[in-house]
């Protein structure tokens, strides 16, 4: 559980997220044999309670992954991860880079595995979500497993695999809840 909270902590921060961005990085310098440019961000331990340094953080990610070639209606905003305003348009711009890793042939991740093994695009995976299970070949329940597996590697909990993942949404939020890093918004009353 202790590992489970500092990965999430982590992805919410945008270090991991900053990480993920330098290692790729350093793989395509490397596949090209050219010079490593480490790209800054604040790290954890310098964080403490400032959200600006976390805005920035995943606001460095974001525009490193339009650098990089993802594809930019895959992308989060810095809100959706900071704020916790959508959480599966942030696991959408982590699979793009997944994806772009894959492209550029270096080392990628699970995530991109699937759409490789099933031959499916994250958004025709995502898609198996708002079908009947009862309508789905046991092939595609098990691609929604699979799908469901990389969520709960991710640390957004264990996803209802016969639910739409809107359904899911609760379940997210829930494994998040009293994660939050930097100080929570409030609201300005009229």
């Amino acid at each position: 559980k202790q590992w489970y909270q500092r990965r999430v902590r982590g992805l919410q921060n945008g270090c991991i997220l900053c990480e993920l961005m330098n290692n790729a990085e350093k793989k395509f310098a490397h596949s090209n044999k050219d010079i490593y440019k480490y790209i800054g961000f604040t790290p954890k331990q310098d964080l403490g309670d400032q959200l600006f340094y976390v805005r920035l953080n995943v606001e460095t990610f974001v525009r490193w992954c339009k650098n990089f070639g993802c594809e930019t209606s895959l992308l989060c905003e810095v809100g959706d991860l900071v704020e916790r305003k959508d959480l599966e348009r942030t696991l959408s711009c982590i699979h793009a880079v997944a994806r772009r890793v894959a492209e550029l042939r270096l080392p990628y991740p699970k995530a991109v595995r699937l759409e490789v093994k099933y031959h499916m695009s994250y958004n025709q995976i995502i898609e198996l979500f708002n079908e009947d299970n009862e309508e789905l070949t046991p092939y595609q329940i098990g691609i929604k497993e699979s799908f469901a597996e990389l969520c709960e590697i991710l640390g957004l909990g264990k996803i209802d695999i016969t639910q739409p993942l809107e359904a899911n949404r609760e379940v997210w939020m829930q494994s998040l809840k009293g994660m939050w890093v930097g100080e929570r918004q409030r609201s300005v009353s009229p």
